[in-house]
Order: C-alpha cells, then sequence, then structure tokens
C-alpha cells in the first residue's frame, strides 16, 4: 500500500500523535489536511531531524526492511541477527499499577516509516537512500584448530565433556561395502512389516561398522524411557534402511538379501553409489526421522498432519549447501541461526496441539512457545543430519552425549525428567565434506580426502599370511570369507574356500583387487598362480538355464527325436532313452512332436 492510503487507515488521533513527532507547523484539526502535511513532509521533506532521534538498532531495522524484506520488517530474522529487536515491535505500552492508569513510553519516530510493520512503497525508495544496506550476514565458521577440546555440560555436575570429532568420508567408504556384503550373507534379520533392523542385526552391524555407533554402549546411562531412554543405536539403525529405500537390498522373510543392483554396488565408485542412496532417501526415505524422537508423543495420530518428508528434506538440504562452507566446521546453533535469517523454513506439522509431552493436555506443542523452532524443526533437522547424513558420509560431525546437552525444551511443560530431548541432541557442530559437496551438486567431481591406509598383509609360503596391523571390520569380514586363522596374527588362504567365494565374477574381482591392495609388495607368484587357476575354474561351468529331461520308451524313439527336423533343433541326446529339452524350446518341442504324432503328456510341474 502507499503512504497515503496507510496514512487514511489511522484515526484522527493516531494521525495527530505521528505529526507531534514531525517538525511540521501546522496545526489543522481536519484528518485529510493532516495526512496531506504529513505525507508532504515524509515523501519531500527535510527528515533530518526525525532521522537523527532513531538508535542504531531503529536504523537497521529500516535498512533490513528496505533492502532485503521488501518493506515488511520480520522480528524473527531480525532478532536472529541483531539479538534483540527495537522497542517499538515489541512492547508498546509499560503499565504502572500505583494507580492503576497506564504511562504510556516514550513514543518512536519508527511510527512514522512503519503501518501494520510494513514501509509503504511510495516511502521506499526515499528510505533506501538514507538507510545504508546491511552487509550480506557472515557465517562463523571454525578450522580444526578452532575447535573447542570440551564442553561445558549443561547438567547439574557441570563438568565439561570432550569433543569427538569424526571425518565420515573413513567411514563409509568402509562401512557400505562391510553392510553390503553381510546382507549378502543373511546376516541382516528386519521385521517383515517395518523393515527395521532387529536388536541382533543391530549388533552385528555395529560389530563391522568402523568405530561402531557413534556412542558406545559404555555411554548409555540406561535411563528410563519417561526420561529418554537408549541413546543406541543411530548408525546400525540407519543402513538397512538407507539400503532398502535404494533399491540395494530388499526383503526376504525375515531377512535381508541384496538386490542386482546392491550386488552391483559392490563394484561402483563410492561417490556414485552414495549419491544414488542420498537422492533416494530425500524422495522415498521411510520412517519419518522425527518418529525417532521417542519422547515426542502424538506423532502416528491422524490429527497430528505431519508435513511431507521430501519437502521438509529439500529445504534442509538447500540450507546446508547455503549456509555451510566446504571444508569449514559450523555450529549447530549458527547453522540455526543462518538457516532461519536466509528463510529455509518449513513446517513440521500442521497441528502442533496433537503433539505433546507427557500429557496430551498440559503439554500439547499447541500452547505458545511450546512447539517452536527449537523443539520441532531443530530436533527434526538433528536427526536427519546425525542419523542418516552423517551416516551416508556427507557430513563431518564433532559430538558430545546427548545428556543435557541442548536444555532449550526447559520452559515447555512435562518435560521436568528429562535427560535430554533427543538421542541427537549431542550433535555439536558438522562440516560438509568433500563427498557431500559432490552429492549436493557443488562440486562436479569428487576427490577423496581419505588417507591411504598402511597395508594389512604380508605374504608367506604355503598360502600363509601375517597381520600387519589390526584388521577394519570390513576386512576381517572378507579375510574370514578367503582364509582360516591359524593364531592371533597369522592365517592361511583357503583354495576352497576361495573358490567358492569367486562363484562371481564381481566377487572374484574384489577379492584379487583386496589381496593385491592390501598385501606389502607383490603378491608371490603361488598366489597369482592360485588365483588364476580359480578364475579358470570359476568359469570353467556355466548355468545354462532349467530344461526337461524326457524318458522315451525306446531307444528307437530318442533317435528319431533327436534326428528329426521337427524336434532336433529343440532338444539333445541324453542318454539311451533320455531326450533334454531347454525350457524356452519346450513349446516348440511339443509342436514338433504332434507333427511326428507323438504326444509329451502334461505333468504338475509342467
Amino acid at each position: 500500500m502507499k503512504l497515503h492510503e496507510q496514512l487514511n487507515l489511522l484515526t484522527v488521533d493516531e494521525l495527530k500523535q505521528r505529526r507531534d513527532l514531525t517538525p511540521i507547523g501546522d496545526r489543522s484539526t481536519r484528518k485529510a489536511e493532516i495526512i496531506e502535511a504529513l505525507a508532504q513532509y515524509l515523501l519531500a521533506g527535510d527528515l533530518g531531524s526525525v532521522w537523527q532521534r532513531l538508535s542504531q538498532l531503529e536504523i537497521d531495522a529500516i535498512a533490513e526492511a528496505v533492502h532485503h524484506w521488501g518493506g515488511r520488517f520480520d522480528s524473527v530474522r531480525f532478532r536472529l541477527r541483531y539479538g534483540q529487536v527495537p522497542e517499538y515491535f515489541g512492547r508498546r505500552r509499560i503499565y504502572f499499577y500505583s494507580w492503576g492508569t497506564p504511562k504510556v513510553e516514550q513514543p518512536s519516530v519508527l511510527k512514522l516509516f512503519f503501518y501494520h510493520g510494513e514501509i509503504p512503497e511510495d516511502l521506499l525508495p526515499r528510505l533506501a537512500g538514507l538507510a545504508p544496506r546491511p552487509a550480506e550476514l557472515a557465517i562463523t565458521t571454525l578450522s580444526d584448530e578452532d575447535l573447542p577440546a570440551t564442553v561445558a555440560s549443561n547438567g547439574a555436575a557441570g563438568a565439561a565433556e570432550p569433543l569427538r570429532l569424526v571425518a565420515t568420508e573413513a567411514l563409509v567408504r568402509h562401512d557400505l561395502p562391510a553392510v553390503l556384503r553381510l546382507i549378502g550373507q543373511g546376516g541382516i534379520a528386519v521385521g517383515p512389516k517395518t523393515g527395521l533392523p532387529s536388536s541382533s542385526a543391530v549388533a552385528k552391524l555395529e560389530s563391522i561398522l568402523l568405530g561402531g555407533d557413534w556412542y558406545r554402549p559404555e555411554d548409555d546411562l540406561g535411563s528410563q524411557r519417561w526420561a529418554g531412554g537408549a541413546i543406541r543405536p543411530i548408525r546400525p539403525f540407519a543402513w538397512p534402511l538407507l539400503l532398502q529405500v535404494a533399491g540395494l537390498a530388499k526383503l526376504d522373510g525375515s531377512k535381508l538379501a541384496l538386490t542386482a543392483r546392491g550386488s552391483k554396488a559392490l563394484s561402483q565408485p563410492l561417490e556414485t553409489v552414495v549419491s544414488h542412496l542420498f537422492e533416494r532417501w530425500q524422495a522415498k526415505g521411510a520412517p519419518d526421522e522425527l518418529r525417532r524422537v521417542d519422547l515426542l508423543k502424538g506423532q502416528t495420530s491422524r490429527s497430528a498432519q505431519l508435513s511431507a518428508l521430501a519437502d521438509r528434506r529439500t529445504v534442509i538440504a538447500g540450507a546446508l549447501k547455503d549456509c555451510c562452507p566446504v571444508g569449514r566446521w559450523i555450529s549447530l546453533d549458527e547453522f540455526f541461526r543462518q538457516m532461519r535469517f536466509r528463510n529455509h523454513d518449513f513446517e513440521v506439522t500442521y497441528n502442533a496441539w496433537a503433539l505433546y509431552f507427557s500429557d496430551s493436555n498440559y503439554g500439547s506443542l499447541g500452547h505458545e512457545g511450546f512447539g517452536s523452532f527449537e523443539i520441532l524443526q531443530a530436533r527434526y533437522i538433528l536427526a536427519y543430519l546425525f542419523e542418516y547424513l552423517a551416516t551416508l558420509g556427507l557430513l563431518d560431525v564433532a559430538y558430545t552425549s546427548p545428556y543435557h546437552a541442548r536444555p532449550d525444551y526447559r520452559d515447555v511443560w512435562g518435560t521436568d525428567d528429562f535427560l535430554f530431548l533427543s538421542r541427537y541432541d549431542g550433535l555439536r557442530y558438522l562440516r560438509l565434506n568433500a563427498l557431500g559437496a559432490f552429492c549436493f551438486g557443488l562440486t562436479p567431481d569428487y576427490r577423496p580426502t581419505v588417507e591411504k591406509k598402511p597395508p594389512l598383509l604380508a605374504t608367506g609360503a604355503d598360502f600363509g599370511l601375517t597381520l600387519l596391523r589390526d584388521p577394519e571390520p570390513a576386512e576381517r569380514l572378507l579375510l574370514e570369507r578367503i582364509a582360516q586363522p591359524s593364531s592371533a596374527d597369522r592365517w592361511r588362504l583357503d583354495p576352497d574356500a576361495l573358490l567358492r567365494a569367486s562363484a562371481d565374477a564381481d566377487e572374484r574381482g574384489r577379492i584379487r583387487d583386496f589381496l593385491d591392495t592390501a598385501t606389502v609388495g607383490e603378491l608371490p607368484a603361488e598366489f597369482r598362480q592360485l588365483l588364476e587357476s580359480v578364475g579358470e575354474r570359476a568359469t570353467a561351468l556355466a548355468d545354462a538355464g532349467s530344461a526337461r529331461l524326457i524318458r522315451c520308451k525306446d531307444a528307437a524313439i530318442a533317435a528319431l527325436l533327436a534326428s528329426d527336423p521337427s524336434t532336433a533343433p529343440h532338444c539333445m541326446r541324453a542318454g539311451d532313452r533320455l531326450v533334454c529339452v531347454p525350457d524356452p524350446k519346450l513349446a516348440a518341442f511339443r509342436k514338433g512332436l504332434v507333427r511326428l504324432g507323438l504326444v509329451l503328456p502334461e505333468t504338475p510341474s509342467g
């Protein structure tokens, strides 16, 4: 709206209050004349005396509205940047109760420029010349050296807690093939309807993940469910879900099985597979990450009206690209601040009244202040980042235990006994790494930053292998498939096991690559000869498909079928009275039999 339109909406008393803030000499009492005088002054008069009465915070409010927010004042974003808002936009009146009479505070000249929180459109150009354009909000980032070694706890003891730093590219490079191999061996039991890993599957997964889970068993204080519950699992919980939604694994009864795509993934570049996993989780990932915030009740009710998962994830991914310089650490609080200031907004629910803590009435998030960004959006983001993106190796993480890590929920009813709001509250800093930059489309190519590992094995006589270091879980998993241990650090390559594992051509190549890269120097001649022999024997036979074995009444009929043009192209002699018919040729073979005056009886299997 233009200035005249905004002024016309005010009462005469409100207009007079604004006129009293200016040096206008006209004391007219008619509304139209007051409007004209105010408009003339604000659009063309000397604003110097009024401008001098503005505080720097008030000038900043005008500048942000004019240059960044289309003339409208955004109190939330302004507070995120400046830490406070001008009093004009907050507390308008101060009441003193000695005589029950309200005392009006000193009026702000901001009311000359803002009308219902908005600057009139024809006043914008003038104010744009008076209020300098604010600089872009700088992002506070840190290097490895800048990160604190410890973080103060908000618990009763108040002791400092060590900050744990994890570069996740090395983890996913190890974990992805390890988990795929474990699934290929039928080692992951999941719920037949939910696809969620069982407790035994979680234990197996944790044992083969590099470094295990984010938290060790001894990190879990064993709190009651009403106080927060278990802080584990996180990474072992995420992997089966990520692989299922991406089509690399599928339900086979009560266990997961590798799909053809999953087997192929073992031979594909890491960035290709991880990028696919990320894209599929963004679009189709389930269940909702919010479900992992166990203390938040009411999520499964229809009245919760939760927003679309893909929409939430898209917004957060956009914020990561916009707010996280590659290779630099950023605190979660700074990320949240930048995300909200830069308008990366999303809703978690369209009916906060349906979500609650402890009690559906008193603890409902519909009460003012209960369903804030810190409670809903922030907790969803923490789960999404720590459980899925960090597991995929897109984000490096620095974290502490979740206990009392983020006490921003203390004012919400029913949370007095909570030790944390989510098991992800301990995530303190994140860093977008090279793999994340590639998957987010920030770089055209992926250049690994993972350090080269020292050799694992030294070869000896009679296919002996000596460990030179502790094997990583994935290395041990593969070693156990092809070799037998003779002592703690000595193994022997098992030709029979090697042959069984080499039935698949891709796996045969991976075993050869493993032995080439894991051993000191070149493989000895006897090892190379064994691998070549295994390769020849593994390819000596091929499955030509299923077929029917047909018994003839006598050898003459078998000879006829194997020689007559009507049937010979579709069968082969398999004995004195036997012929073999490949399944794809069975229909043609039956037609040929009819031309010979014969018929093959139907069987229950045919």
